[in-house]
């Protein structure tokens, strides 16, 4: 991941991946198919995490106001958690390049993530709660950007707040 972020997908060869985990080449093959293939285990573990992180929350018995507050706690957090990894993965999803095998999944996903928030919104009473879902990411989107290029001259618990602030008003 260190060097896909650091040298593009494209130009990081297969030897220098092996080079930089200290194995083999052969090693590296008895356990990825392709540099395609790692890179693709290399998204899933992020997606899957999410994953993991959404459906424990969907699967609470929190009402939908309780459920977006979490969302965006466990969002903050694990970008906090392990900025520079997150840096790394932000690297990646702008090498779209290299992502065009994975789209379609990828993009499958990301249209059910928005569907579940726009259920969030919906059941808050949102008069439109897809445009409300898109925007929410959005605006997490880029404060998370924010955050990685600032690190910690930015105030990112301040922002959590006035996140959960803008889109629970009655949470404050």
């Amino acid at each position: 991941m260190e060097l896909f972020a650091r040298n593009g997908y494209h130009s990081t060869s297969i030897s220098q991946i092996a080079k930089e985990a200290g194995v083999s080449k052969g090693l590296l093959y008895n356990y990825f198919d392709s540099k395609e293939a790692l890179l693709h285990d290399i998204i899933m573990e992020a997606v899957e995490m999410a994953n993991e992180v959404m459906g424990n929350i969907l699967s609470s018995d929190a009402d939908a106001a309780e459920q977006l507050r979490m969302m965006t706690e466990v969002t903050f957090g694990i970008i906090q958690k392990d900025l520079h990894y997150w840096k790394l993965m932000t690297s990646l999803a702008f090498q779209t390049d290299a992502l065009t095998g994975l789209m379609p999944e990828l993009r499958k996903m990301q249209e059910e993530t928005i569907m579940v928030i726009a259920g969030i919104f919906r059941r808050l009473g949102a008069g439109e709660p897809e445009k409300e879902a898109f925007y929410y990411g959005a605006v997490l989107d880029g404060i998370m950007l924010h955050y990685m290029q600032m690190e910690e001259a930015y105030p990112i618990e301040e922002m959590k707040a006035f996140v959960i602030k803008r889109f629970l008003p009655e949470e404050q």
